[in-house]
């Protein structure tokens, strides 16, 4: 049955397969129907509803004439109200049509349409597919401002199969975090329609997407995006294009890119770049020549008189310096041959005579020299503006020379655009001018990574832990550097050095509970594991982190604590239904805790169904099935296990215990040797293995 999506997504075509079976021609619209009897178009219902059902009104069960409409209700799967109304008809011909045709009509149109939604349903990941987004963005007016995002993703799995269940699991898990219309564009390629309000808040949107994605073993997330209304596009090009070439300039930006197609086709590449034309062609004429000068610019706060700053600055700056002009509310001004130090002295003068006219916050200054490292003169005004940027950090009406600072702004504004390689280019030539400044070395090292060069960016946390030993972010950083190059036993110590230097901290979150808390129950120290998660789980939004009742539950099953374990799992389940590792667990716990076999095992069964690849879904069937007495069943689910990973080290004790269970103890006995044998076997696995066999003999 369709669903109201389906009816705002799917609009034009399935208002067209409507107009077939008319007798006439006409236009079609699909509505909903409010409690009170009245149709609201469905844009506008979807974007202010807060997802109840409004019922179902007998009224509306047939089709009827309404203010010169055929009104014609439609079949929803949610229950909510939905109708085609048919319109543009002469009135007196629709008054014609019998009630006995109208129905026959609307039976034709429910079956039509079913057969229609088919047509742009990607099988696999049951998303709308490429069709439907083509035909969605080519024909919707876009009344509501929005975003539309497209998402390239790449991970790895071995086989075909795996990775055809590899992107089920991101399209499902892509629903659960941003609950709007999801497209799949095959071979990872995924659509968004979200409704957020402003860029800032898309770029926010676009960075926690990739950190989500990331965790769950994402190694590319390239994203590029742009507004739906109102739409800018080049001659020639479909809506569609432009999306893709947004996604194009942002793979070109490294593993983890961001591009927004606006910024690209307005050719605002970022603030740094003077766009008055006729302005920086005189700047050219005035520096011609020049071995050395200093550039500045004036920005004016809101409310200041701009026609009095003018005449000020003009009779302020000879004979030292060049008045250039201005427009809107930057003034600029060229100084010959100064250096930085009598410029500053000549600044402090000005600052003196304006602020006494116009108070101390109405003026901000940014101010740059030539040479400067790499840069050509025509970088000058861009650095200056970067000037400008660093001194808004500092407050209304400060003076700022372009310095090192300015370039760690400048590239944390590249670094949030998503155009790493721009922010390595500028962090490092921060570096150069003030070479082993912990910041800029630390910014240097995230940007690497997000650049997937993690060897130099362990090389930029070291050289900051080698200063500062107790640095948080660097310990951070390179914990989870450590973490991705396989490195267990390192990473868990930069995190744990962390967490003990939280005391100095003032906040911390997500990046050290997760992959703390992760580890430890990896290493089997379950116990660790809940005081981090419980930690982590007193910090303001951690309710939502569907990731963090899967862990605790994961550790509360292996501490003996079931019934926490249960709720865990459940609370996981509410946030990202389609978890399969929650529902693995969630099923093990119900058969360990009598409260139900089959419907325990059809819980790990579904989990198999969504991922058979992950060895963690065997070892619990086979575990859930012993706790039954299934050992043939349990024993083929644990050799599923591991011929996944031959070193499980749990799935090879489990084995030997099955063994045991049948009476093959020699093969158990082999089993438990072999799991204290396993490299990365924890000191509590080993004492386990050597009780089992002390036990045997």
């Amino acid at each position: 049955m369709l669903a109201l999506d389906d009816y705002y997504i799917l609009q034009y075509p399935l208002a067209q397969e409507i107009k077939q079976l008319l007798p006439l021609p006409a236009t079609v619209d699909f509505c909903s129907v409010l409690a009170d009897g009245a149709l609201q178009q469905l844009p506008a219902y979807l974007s202010t509803h807060d997802g109840r059902a409004v019922g179902t009104y007998a009224s509306f069960n047939e089709p009827k004439l309404i203010n010169d409409a055929l009104v014609i209700p439609l079949q929803n799967s949610s229950g909510e109200n939905v109708a085609a109304v048919v319109s543009e008809v002469d009135p007196a011909f629709l008054k014609k049509m019998s009630a006995s045709w109208l129905r026959e009509l609307q039976g034709h149109i429910f079956d039509q349409l079913e057969k229609t939604r088919w047509g742009y349903i990607d099988p696999e990941t049951e998303l709308y597919n490429r069709r439907a987004a083509t035909v969605f963005l080519q024909q919707s007016s876009f009344e509501d401002t929005g975003y539309f995002f497209l998402l390239n993703t790449v991970f790895y799995r071995r086989t075909a199969a795996g990775n055809l269940q590899k992107t089920k699991e991101i399209a499902d898990l892509l629903q659960a975090l941003t609950h709007c219309h999801c497209f799949s564009f095959g071979y990872g390629v995924f659509g968004l329609l979200l409704r957020v309000q402003g860029r800032e808040l898309a770029l926010k949107t676009a960075h926690h997407l990739q950190h989500q994605l990331k965790r769950e073993g994402m190694s590319k997330v390239q994203i590029g995006f742009s507004r739906t209304s109102p739409l800018i596009k080049r001659q020639g090009e479909t809506i569609l294009d432009r999306f893709w070439r947004s996604l194009a300039i942002a793979e070109k930006r490294g593993p983890f890119g961001i591009c927004d197609a606006e910024v690209i086709d307005e050719k605002r590449t970022h603030p740094f770049q003077l766009t008055q034309n006729a302005l920086l062609a005189k700047l050219k004429g005035k520096w011609r020549g020049l071995s050395q000068f200093t550039l500045a610019v004036f920005s004016l706060q809101p409310g200041t008189r701009f026609d009095t700053f003018d005449e000020f600055i003009k009779q302020s700056v000879p004979p030292q310096g060049l008045y250039l002009g201005g427009e809107d509310t930057f003034f600029w001004i060229l100084f010959h041959k100064a250096t930085q130090l009598v410029t500053h002295e000549r600044f402090d003068f000005l600052r003196r005579q304006y602020e006494e006219c116009y108070g101390v916050e109405a003026v901000s200054v940014g101010i740059a020299t030539w040479p400067c490292l790499d840069f050509a003169k025509s970088d000058i005004p861009g650095n200056c503006l970067k000037a400008l940027l660093h001194g808004s950090f500092l407050g209304s009406g400060s003076t700022v020379i372009f310095d090192h600072l300015s370039l760690n702004v400048s590239g944390d504004f590249f670094f949030e655009e998503g155009d790493y390689r721009a922010a390595i280019r500028e962090y490092r030539r921060g570096l150069r001018l003030q070479p082993g400044d912990v910041n800029l070395v630390n910014s240097l090292g995230v940007a690497l990574v997000e650049y997937d060069q993690k060897l130099r960016a362990a090389d930029c946390f070291q050289e900051v832990l080698q200063k500062d030993p107790c640095n948080y972010m660097a310990l951070v950083n390179l914990g989870h550097v450590q973490q991705t190059m396989g490195y267990k036993e390192k990473a868990l110590d930069c995190f744990e050095r962390a967490y003990r230097a939280l005391a100095n901290a003032e906040t911390a979150g997500q990046e050290l509970f997760l992959p703390l808390g992760r580890l430890y129950a990896e290493l089997g120290n379950h116990e660790r594991a809940i005081t981090i998660l419980e930690h982590w789980r007193t910090h303001p939004e951690s309710e939502k982190e569907f990731l963090l009742f899967r862990l605790l539950g994961q550790s509360y099953l292996e501490c003996g604590r079931p019934a926490e374990a249960t709720q865990a799992c459940q609370r996981a389940l509410q946030l990202f239904p389609q978890d399969s590792i929650s529902l693995s667990t969630l099923g093990l716990l119900y058969v360990e805790q009598g409260e139900g076999s089959d419907i325990g095992l059809s819980l790990c069964n579904k989990a198999l169904a969504l991922d058979n690849f992950n060895p963690d879904h065997w070892y619990r069937l086979s575990r859930a099935l012993l706790h039954i007495g299934n050992q043939a069943d349990a024993h083929d689910a644990i050799r599923k296990c591991l011929r996944l990973r031959r070193n499980h080290i749990e799935g090879i004790l489990l084995l030997g215990k099955i063994y045991q269970a049948m009476g093959r103890t020699s093969q158990a006995g082999r089993c438990f040797s072999q799991a204290i044998a396993v490299k990365g076997c924890s000191e509590k696995q080993a004492v386990r293995a050597r009780g089992y066999l002390a036990r045997l003999s």
